[in-house]
């Protein structure tokens, strides 16, 4: 593939103009709203561009952008979808994550959790929650939520879709990495699929049921007044109902949360 096109214009956009565009068009496709996506050029189309142009730029999903490469979608028809983005329209882009039907390895920052059903519990709420295959190839289920450093709600996972708010500040999909800032330069989440075994959290700035958490691939650590910090590094868990349970007040033994099903 050129790396440019016959004006010069090289096929690296920059960062900025990525994240306009990303903006603008609320984080996926605009035709149909899927959240991994392409940067493409409508206006004109990139062949004929002479600069990285955000108002001739657009999101589409990797098929819509097949369809667009091969005659089958029309600029016009991207013009006018790009005028009335699909996930605007809605209030979110979305997409599914592909599972397996075996128990899925959840690499959560410091800590790796296989085949377990809630993998960290805050206050009686489950950050993230597994559902075992209903049997033959359905896939496992996941579902659960993220927030960033103030407690606002930033991906949310229902059996296996995730979907992100069209007016968050930023989120970038490249290749198989979700990346979602609060702000310039202040990364809330970094999520990378490893389909179909399961996914991983590499970084994470978090405020969850007032317990805030900060994670990179080394180590997850949280604190209840974000002064006194409690950490994991390189731990395992498996094969549990809850991996870890986290309580900022006096909790009951016999509280139903740590009641295992029948």
């Amino acid at each position: 593939m050129n790396k440019t096109n016959r004006h010069g214009l090289s096929r690296s956009v920059p960062a900025d103009v990525k994240r306009e565009v990303r903006q603008r068009c609320g984080f996926g496709c605009v035709i149909c709203g899927f959240a991994f996506y392409e940067y493409e050029h409508f206006a004109p189309d990139y062949v004929d561009a002479t600069e990285h142009d955000p108002k001739g730029m657009t999101l589409l999903c990797s098929q819509c952008n097949q369809k667009r490469a091969r005659g089958r979608l029309s600029a016009h028809s991207v013009a006018l979808a790009n005028a009335n983005p699909k996930c605007l329209e809605r209030g979110f882009a979305s997409e599914m994550f592909d599972f397996h039907s075996d128990p899925i390895e959840i690499v959560f920052a410091g800590v790796t959790f296989y085949n377990c059903k809630h993998l960290i519990v805050v206050n009686e709420r489950p950050i993230l929650s597994v559902e075992p295959s209903l049997g033959g190839d359905s896939p496992v289920m996941l579902s659960g939520i993220f927030c960033d450093s103030v407690g606002r709600e930033t991906l949310y996972i229902t059996e296996n879709e995730w979907s992100v708010d069209a007016d968050y500040w930023d989120v970038d999909c490249e290749g198989p990495r979700i990346t979602i800032r609060s702000a310039p330069r202040q990364i809330t989440l970094v999520l990378r699929l490893n389909s179909p075994k399961g996914i991983v959290i590499e970084r994470i700035d978090m405020l969850f049921e007032g317990v805030r958490f900060i994670g990179n691939k080394d180590e997850l650590k949280f604190s209840f007044d974000g002064i006194h910090w409690r950490k994991w590094i390189g731990c395992s868990v498996e094969n549990c109902m809850i991996g870890i349970a986290i309580s900022s007040s006096h909790v009951a033994a016999n509280d139903s949360i740590y009641e295992l099903e029948v």
